[in-house]
């Protein structure tokens, strides 16, 4: 009899060796785990037979989540989900007293809950940068996106949702979003943030001159977003369905986010307020770039094959 349970990548038994244990229960970047805390930790996932040194404990549930095939999940609450706000607050007292541990988030000196948030980010980004040193001597690292974890091989690329090469035919927007892909690969995530904002905006740009629409340019990409709604009879009307409304409202909201985040955190700003991004939020900004940029260009698209058949 077959049994249903999932077969893990079995790339996972590479996480369980002393030196990545090491990282997770000493405490150099998040708190220091008692054997209790370890113990506590295995029971979570239904591992409580456990004893020994620390490193042992750890070692053993490792051992029984990769046949439970389970280490994906427990990886997932580890670096996600589990309460590190005491560390943070730790590390925002050291700043405080001009004593930093980490000079990337030195300037954060008060603790807030959007502070303490932005410095366990920091510290969750941290231990995923160090076990993925120890791993890529086995040429495997850990990628976040969209606060999931999964192993893929050292030099992967990032994956793009949706390709837009199939419907923009404009050598410069293409090769805009060849170096984004290698800004993100480089983890130049600031310059990410910009080329997806110039992403969006050059499509704007096509899709008006594509229309014979007179513009100024003059980079207010919240300007040439009004000139393409119109354009292509996507501007909001008190008519439509409440559902539809709500859904362009969100579109619009998504492009100012991007928008006002290359204006605070790109490479082009020095902002003191910037808040560093991570990998998976770079990956996340790309992407949601990349679909409502196909998105308009797939309007612009019918809305031409209309006026052809008209």
């Amino acid at each position: 009899m077959k049994s249903g349970r999932k077969l893990e990548n079995k790339d996972y038994v590479l996480v369980n060796q002393r030196p990545i244990i090491d990282l997770l229960i000493e405490g150099e970047v998040f708190q220091y785990l008692s054997g209790s805390d370890i113990q506590s930790l295995g029971k979570k996932f239904g591992v409580t037979d456990v004893g020994g040194s620390r490193w042992c404990m750890l070692e053993t549930i490792f051992s029984q989540l990769h046949v439970k095939g389970m280490t994906e999940k427990f990886l997932k609450y580890f670096f996600f989900d589990m309460n590190i706000n005491g560390v943070a607050k730790e590390v925002i007292r050291d700043n405080t007293f001009n004593h930093p541990k980490y000079d990337e988030i030195a300037e954060i000196t008060e603790e807030s809950q959007e502070n303490n948030r932005a410095v366990a980010k920091f510290l969750r980004q941290k231990l995923l940068e160090k076990v993925n040193l120890e791993l890529s001597i086995s040429d495997k690292k850990l990628i976040a996106v969209n606060n999931e974890i999964k192993i893929v091989d050292y030099d992967s690329e990032p994956e793009i949702i949706a390709s837009t090469t199939e419907i923009i035919n404009n050598e410069y927007i293409n090769d805009l979003l060849e170096k984004s892909m290698k800004s993100l690969i480089e983890e130049d995530f600031d310059s990410v943030v910009t080329k997806s904002r110039t992403l969006m905006e050059s499509v704007f740009i096509q899709i008006l001159h594509e229309n014979n629409v007179p513009f100024k340019e003059n980079g207010n990409i919240g300007q040439y977003r009004t000139s393409v709604n119109k354009t292509l009879n996507i501007k909001p009307d008190s008519n439509w369905n409440k559902d539809v409304l709500n859904m362009i409202t969100g579109l619009n909201k998504i492009i100012d986010s991007i928008s006002n985040m290359r204006n605070n955190n790109s490479d082009a700003h020095g902002s003191s307020n910037r808040v560093r991004i991570n990998s998976s939020e770079a990956e996340l900004i790309l992407n949601t770039a990349v679909n409502v940029s196909k998105y308009y260009l797939e309007v612009n698209a019918r809305k031409k094959l209309r006026r052809k058949v008209v």
